[in-house]
């Protein structure tokens, strides 16, 4: 189900129409990033703040157009995201301003998450064609190959 590709792994999956990748924040993920038209899948459940920090900047840097946040962190995800994305609209950041308005929405529940970033992560302007996960758990990778392999056939998150 995993293919790799410049150290990124692209899971290999009919279940939805974009390209689905995977990296932990122990591989090279500022470099595996796409640099347009996608959305980040950003999962924490430890004390990283400043590592949650610099990859939200990152991917705001590689015009990522939606952003979801997952696990214990996914309020501080949420936040930070609308935060780094205003301070750079009002030109209150060194960083140059965002390509698009960038859509944020967090969840504890992986299972929620996951199918929300894969299933309904769309922004009016820009068309959504990638999606990359970021575990910075560095643990979640068999769960996610098995909840996608769930969703394909049919389970929705809740119904248990």
């Amino acid at each position: 189900m995993f293919q790799t590709l410049k150290n990124r792994l692209r899971i290999q999956t009919d279940y939805i129409d974009r390209e689905l990748y995977y990296s932990t924040s122990k591989d090279e993920w500022e470099s595996q990033m796409p640099n347009n038209n996608w959305c980040l899948i950003l999962i924490s459940n430890l004390d990283n703040e400043v590592l949650i920090d610099e990859i939200i900047s990152k991917s705001i840097t590689n015009n990522v157009g939606y952003i979801c946040g997952i696990g214990q962190n996914h309020v501080y995800i949420h936040n930070q995201a609308d935060n780094e994305y205003v301070e750079r609209d009002i030109g209150e950041s060194e960083f140059p301003k965002s390509k698009y308005h960038i859509m944020t929405v967090g969840d504890e529940d992986l299972d929620e998450g996951i199918w929300f970033g894969l299933n309904l992560s769309f922004n009016g302007e820009v068309d959504i064609d990638k999606i990359h996960i970021i575990d910075t758990d560095c643990k979640w990778e068999d769960e996610i190959v098995k909840l996608i392999s769930r969703f394909k056939e049919g389970y929705l998150p809740n119904e248990d």
